[in-house]
């Protein structure tokens, strides 16, 4: 039974050991319905294990993970989907020879059945400003609009939560502010996960940002508070403020 007041998310002493490496080691996290948060740190920090473990693409060594109470450290992928997550990671998860809308019917049958198929896609390419190549085959697009299209099967579901990894890897200038606009209309109704290294990017969406650093969370605040946090330009570029 879910717990009365409880978060969107959390997570109780959450670890991930591989062999005798401690990737990830007690973490305590915590987001709110509707809430975004950014995960941030330096390479081998721990965010993307951690990351991977709130997807279920690792399962922890430790710890418990809840979904609005509910403990779902055990649940596949799958399940966690059917409770309100989608997911987008890195590895593109599209097929090229189908056009945006194909794909989005297909990422549209997992959750609806019937006339809700097409108002799930309607819905999608209106939110992501898809119409124009909604009749696009997606090996014609670019690397944003590929992006933009993986969001936009997320977006089918209608999850509460969204998790994200790197959406702006490889993207340009404009598609990374695009990307932010997005980003932020989809934070209108469902809650947001986002690892990212862009930290103007981080900056321009992030009402929360979360740092990891060696295993374990480093500092927690506003995405302008972190970046004036003289530790925090220390262990990510070894100066002073991320701002300067």
């Amino acid at each position: 039974m879910a717990e009365r007041g409880a978060p969107l998310l959390e997570t109780r002493g959450v670890g991930m050991r591989f062999g005798g490496v401690k990737a990830v080691e007690d973490v305590d996290f915590r987001l709110e319905e509707g809430e975004l948060r950014c995960l941030i740190g330096p390479n081998g920090a721990g965010k993307s294990t951690f990351f991977r473990c709130l997807t279920k693409q690792y399962q922890p060594t430790s710890g418990t993970v809840l979904l609005r109470g509910r403990d779902v450290t055990r649940a596949p992928t799958h399940a966690i989907a059917r409770q309100g997550v989608g997911i987008k990671t890195q590895v593109p998860n599209v097929f090229d020879g189908l056009t945006v809308r194909e794909n989005l019917r297909l990422a549209a049958t997992a959750r609806h059945r019937g006339r809700a198929i097409d108002e799930a896609c309607d819905q999608a390419i209106e939110r992501l400003s898809l119409k124009a190549i909604g009749g696009h085959r997606l090996d014609r697009l670019s690397h944003g609009q590929r992006q933009w299209v993986e969001l936009a099967m997320v977006v089918t579901s209608r999850p509460a939560l969204i998790l994200l990894d790197e959406p702006t890897a490889g993207m340009t200038h404009a598609e990374v502010e695009h990307t932010a606009a997005l980003i932020q209309e989809l934070n209108r109704d469902s809650a947001l996960i986002v690892v990212e290294h862009d930290m103007q990017f981080i900056r321009s969406i992030a009402t929360g940002v979360t740092v990891f650093h060696q295993g374990r969370i480093f500092a927690d605040g506003t995405a302008e508070t972190i970046m004036r946090d003289p530790r925090v330009g220390e262990i990510y570029l070894g100066k002073r403020n991320l701002l300067s």
